[in-house]
């Protein structure tokens, strides 16, 4: 047994006062309080630093790099599946480096969340907790359906279509089939994304979508902004909103009832504002202000609200030097850019990548995301107190000392360590597997 002691706790709901001890046995908690199992274990002093649960990122795209959405290529096919691949890898590694053990995704080419799932559970790479996504289900024509009409492709890059509830049906089977346990449907238009008209799929079809997925013990997140089709999306059944940008008081009425998690992925559209190019993606200050001001009222209601965002990709061909740097492994930045948001604690922000996020990530009756007996070990220790200073999280490389993933030390910089360690290419820490 490992015992971190001397330790303040945040558990994914509130700081516990004082300083306590967390005591992991193989990959479970067992216990936590001021004196729990110090006699006779592993113990290791933190000095006063902060243990937490690691943090989650659930709308996740591990093979984003770099594609330029207006030469009309599809996402998916910028690089060879091999080099896809590769990029996977590489963003595995750099989650945990960023203090990240878990992330929910949110649509990849080529069965790559479900490959990387499995190569680390057989400890080919180092790598977060995942559940895996699969490719954007659409439909003939729609918005992801038009460019370069007229080139056939051998592989579908990150894009599928169907047509009609039976197709679309055994398309739900076979990404199951492939190890798929979130189904991605692009149910609307918006948050980035202008379209002619916002819906992407008809009733029917979304229907059969969601009734198969969850037949199958898989959850369903739709990309959707308009209010029309979150209601639809809600009256179906789908267990995550992505984005969700006409979000109201109706809508946060039926999320509570039903459980619904929320992704808004804010950073994106304040990132577009920034740089200048939100009117060619049909994005407006108006609809940025609305999403926040929904954000506390959805939080107070009750929402399951999580982080996560469209990191990487979009702006390394918009400009040659991002000011905002909306890059893969800057996703703790999400903390202190929602915490920022008046009606929002740093605390309450913290459970959207921590406790809100864990009940996405695994099914019960495991538990993650928390600091409990009998949750996963998936912990971190950070230098610092991240509710009196959120950006904490955002500076990794100064921050995190320690990542465990399912009770491993996989991360250590911790002053009293001897532990062995090697050079991590990806962002130049230290990684011990």
């Amino acid at each position: 047994m490992v015992v971190l002691a001397n330790a303040r706790i945040f558990d994914g709901h509130t700081m516990r006062p004082g300083m306590s001890s967390v005591v992991v046995d193989g990959n479970i908690i067992t216990a936590v309080g001021e004196t729990a199992g110090r006699d006779g274990n592993d113990v290791i002093d933190v000095g006063g630093m902060t243990v937490m649960p690691g943090l989650i990122t659930s709308h996740l795209h591990p093979d984003f790099y770099k594609f330029d959405i207006f030469s009309g290529e599809k996402p998916g096919k910028e690089l060879p599946p091999g080099v896809m691949m590769a990029i996977g890898v590489r963003t595995c590694r750099v989650l945990l480096e960023s203090g990240f053990t878990g992330y929910a995704g949110a649509g990849c080419a080529h069965d790559i969340d479900a490959q990387l799932k499995m190569a680390i559970a057989q400890d080919i790479i180092p790598g977060p907790r995942i559940r895996a996504c699969g490719h954007h289900i659409g439909t003939t024509g729609d918005m992801n359906n038009r460019s370069r009409w007229w080139k056939r492709y051998e592989t579908p890059g990150i894009d599928l279509c169907g047509d009609g509830p039976d197709a679309i049906r055994m398309m739900v089977r076979q990404e199951i089939s492939r190890g798929v346990e979130i189904i991605k449907v692009f149910a609307g238009a918006g948050h980035g994304i202008p379209n002619a008209t916002s819906r992407n799929i008809s009733r029917d079809e979304l229907s059969s979508l969601v009734r198969t997925a969850h037949e199958r013990g898989a959850k369903v997140r739709a990309h959707v902004a308009d209010k029309e089709m979150i209601l639809e999306c809600l009256d179906l059944g789908v267990d995550i909103i992505d984005h969700g940008d006409e979000i109201d008081q109706e809508c946060i009425d039926l999320m509570v009832a039903a459980g619904t998690f929320w992704v808004p992925s804010l950073v994106y559209l304040w990132s577009l504002l920034e740089i200048g190019y939100a009117a060619k993606f049909g994005v407006t200050p108006a609809l940025y202000d609305h999403v926040r001001e929904m954000l506390p009222v959805a939080q107070q209601a009750g929402v399951r609200i999580l982080l996560g965002d469209d990191y990487s990709g979009v702006f390394r061909t918009m400009i040659e030097d991002d000011p905002l740097d909306h890059q893969v492994g800057n996703y703790g930045r999400e903390f202190a850019f929602y915490s920022e948001i008046d009606g929002l604690s740093p605390a309450e922000v913290l459970t959207w990548g921590t406790s809100n996020a864990g009940q996405l990530l695994v099914d019960a009756p495991a538990t993650v995301g928390v600091i409990a007996p009998g949750a996963l070990a998936d912990l971190i220790v950070v230098d610092g107190d991240p509710l009196a200073d959120p950006t904490l999280l955002s500076r990794p490389d100064e921050a995190l000392k320690a990542v465990f993933r399912d009770g491993v030390l996989v991360i250590d910089y911790l002053p009293t360590s001897k532990a062995p360690t090697e050079r991590s290419t990806a962002l130049g820490r230290e990684v011990r597997r």
